[in-house]
């Protein structure tokens, strides 16, 4: 059969066609492509106008000799309509593996004959990023390529355009990058710029490279840790990038709380992390600091550095009385912050309530399983023995003699036991138990506070509780109560360190109150870091506490791990693990974690500066330097500031009002 149109007259025909357009134009939208077309498209020496905003293209004809990882990120992070189009092309790997060789047996010679010393040191450098190179051609972690960079900078306004190019030429310089704008080519550039896969400039950009540096481009800092600021603390360097892992952990609005645990077996270098986190915090000297030492191995660091070592024993003359109110902040049950009141009966009151309260968890870390009548009896007989605060009524006028003390409940208690004996038979065995805290061999609660807590870092060594296996738990209960007590009415912010953590949560109610303290730590400007290589023991708390105190770490570092503890860590934790951090973990390196920052990931891999390596690994120091571990050395000396770094430095000293002459 004929077409239809084959019948009708040429007239006729052109009226069908006519129609048949006008219908297709009805359907495409012409007015997204009219708004897309630039109705001018103007090029200048300096700029290219097209479509109302004024454009400049970059070209990028110099790279750094060395690239870091997020080296890059000042580059991304610049505000404004940028555009970073790149082309990577294959190079002969075997010509370029010939060029090296042959550059470093020159360069060798070269060094021979060279007796000016810059001149030499220039060649090593040469002869030192050849062998590099080459080495990893020949590793096969990397092969050749041809790198080419432009960049697109556009504004609405010829004065934004200028302001916009010289902010990115500044970063241009701060990252060791060369840009230009091919004023001849710049239609070239252009077009390069666009993602059309157009690379038309190649003789300018040209740019070769081996395929691990080309990699340091991309994907920039998405997945880096580095946040380099004056209170920033570095953690080491990330073993992907090369670069540094630093943390603002004082910063609220970067890092949800300050609250930090270390998982790791045996070995992997987890207590030896949790020291370097201890003396960065002592060397910065802003926080005071308080730590949890259950094997004593901080008292020899903390004496060293002027700090209050507390052994807390039967044996030790050292009391910290459980009955003592060190806070005059009243802190209720839910997550609102302290509210202080003003000083009556009523704050009085609530101040004795509260110490009582949290006395009931001590209570019963001293007796597992107290009825709640027992708890009852004992709190109502507590808060008859602030007679004297409540005469006083003001904490900083008491002293410390004039707090109850256990032997003033026992006394109380023995009083019940002549007057009313009926009461006292529900509480019988919890008066002979007390009995033994006072006068027998569990003494280390009863007694006035007798520790000087002027000191900015103070250890509370447990390693001779070891052979009191039951007051171990009333022993951390009661630190932990004073701690809290210290954090709420502290100006100053508080970091706080626990070794073997999992021990504080073998008892049900030191484990709940301690969670408490964790959950809070972040409102009184504090935070804890704490260390335990018995994950499957932390998981076992009651009531999912463990599991709660992990996923309260806004900061985890995970070292080496069995294979069932990082299933555990999957499975009952749900934290997601790629094929590649289940096997680094599994590795178990020594000084190389996972570490977990909110939503970032990287491998970190810890780095001991040389004071740090003299205090922690003396052997090692004395193989690296030759020098006596046991002398410290003037580091000063090693460290040189220039006379404006000193003049800045000693106004920066002024302005805070700590010097005034010199």
């Amino acid at each position: 059969m004929k077409p239809l149109l084959s019948f009708l007259t040429k007239e006729q025909n052109n009226t069908v066609k006519v129609k048949q357009i006008d219908e297709i134009k009805h359907l495409v939208d012409s007015e997204s492509i009219e708004s897309r077309y630039p109705f001018v498209f103007e090029l200048n020496r300096e700029y290219i106008a097209a479509g109302g905003n004024y454009i400049k293209p970059y070209v990028i004809v110099s790279y750094p000799s060395q690239a870091r990882g997020n080296w890059l990120s000042p580059l991304k992070k610049l505000k404004g309509n940028i555009t970073i189009s790149q082309f990577i092309d294959p190079a002969n790997g075997e010509q370029l593996n010939n060029y090296y060789n042959e550059t470093i047996k020159n360069k060798e010679a070269e060094l021979l004959r060279t007796l000016d010393y810059k001149k030499q040191e220039i060649i090593k450098r040469e002869i030192e990023t050849a062998k590099k190179q080459l080495a990893q051609a020949l590793d096969d972690r990397s092969s050749y390529v041809y790198l080419y960079t432009y960049i697109l900078i556009q504004a609405n306004t010829l004065a934004e355009l200028k302001s916009l190019e010289e902010n990115l030429n500044r970063v241009l310089i701060k990252v060791s990058l060369k840009g230009m704008t091919p004023h001849r080519k710049i239609n070239d550039a252009y077009w390069s710029c666009l993602p059309i896969g157009q690379n038309l400039l190649k003789e300018y950009t040209y740019a070769m490279t081996n395929s691990i540096s080309a990699s340091s481009f991309f994907p920039f800092d998405d997945n880096e840790i580095c946040d380099l600021t004056p209170t920033s603390t570095i953690e080491g360097i990330n073993k992907e990038t090369n670069s540094w892992i630093a943390i603002d952990y004082k910063n609220p609005k970067k890092t949800l709380n300050r609250n930090k645990i270390g998982l790791g077996t045996s070995g992997v270098g987890k207590s030896t992390y949790q020291k370097v986190s201890f003396f960065k915090a002592a060397a910065e000297g802003e926080d005071d600091i308080y730590i949890i030492d259950p094997e004593d191995e901080y008292s020899p660091y903390v004496r060293e550095l002027g700090g209050t070592v507390i052994d807390v024993s039967s044996a030790s003359n050292t009391r910290i009385n459980p009955f003592q109110i060190f806070s005059n902040t009243l802190v209720d049950n839910s997550d609102d912050d302290g509210e202080e009141i003003k000083m009556d009966e009523v704050f009085i009151e609530g101040l004795i309530k509260q110490r009582i309260q949290r006395m009931k968890g001590w209570f019963k870390s001293i007796k597992p399983g107290m009825s709640q009548v027992e708890i009852s009896i004992v709190s109502s007989e507590s808060i008859k023995l602030y007679t004297k605060f409540r005469e006083v009524k003001d904490i900083n006028k008491m002293k410390v003699e004039d707090w109850p003390i256990l032997e003033d409940l026992l006394n109380s208690l023995d009083h019940m036991r002549v007057n009313d004996p009926d009461k006292f038979e529900k509480i019988e065995d919890f008066y002979f138990i007390l009995e033994d805290y006072v006068y027998g061999s569990s003494t280390l609660f009863n007694g006035y506070t007798n520790i000087n807590l002027d000191s900015k870092i103070v250890s509370f060594n447990l390693k001779p509780l070891q052979t009191e296996k039951d007051v171990q738990s009333a022993a951390y209960f009661n630190i932990f109560n004073y701690l809290w007590d210290i954090i709420t009415n502290s100006p100053q912010s508080v970091q706080l360190f626990c070794d073997e953590f999992h021990f504080l949560l073998l008892n049900e109610e030191s484990a709940d109150f301690f969670f408490q303290a964790y959950k809070r730590f972040r409102k009184y400007n504090a935070g804890a870091t704490v260390t335990t290589q018995q994950v499957e023991d932390l998981l076992k708390a009651p009531n999912g506490i463990g599991e709660a105190i992990i996923g309260n770490s806004y900061t985890k570092v995970i070292f080496g791990l069995e294979g069932r503890e990082v299933d555990v860590l999957i499975n009952k934790l749900k934290i997601p693990f790629s094929e590649k951090e289940v096997n680094f973990l599994r590795a178990k390196r020594q000084g190389e974690a996972l570490i977990i920052y909110g939503s970032k990931r990287a491998f970190l891999q810890v780095k001991l500066t040389m004071e740090e390596m003299r205090l922690l690994n003396p052997k090692k120091y004395k193989e690296t330097t030759n020098q006596d571990p046991f002398i410290q050395p003037d580091w000063k000396q090693q460290v040189f500031l220039s006379p404006n770094e000193v003049n800045q430095f000693l106004d920066e000293l002024r302005k805070e009002g700590e010097i005034y002459y010199e």
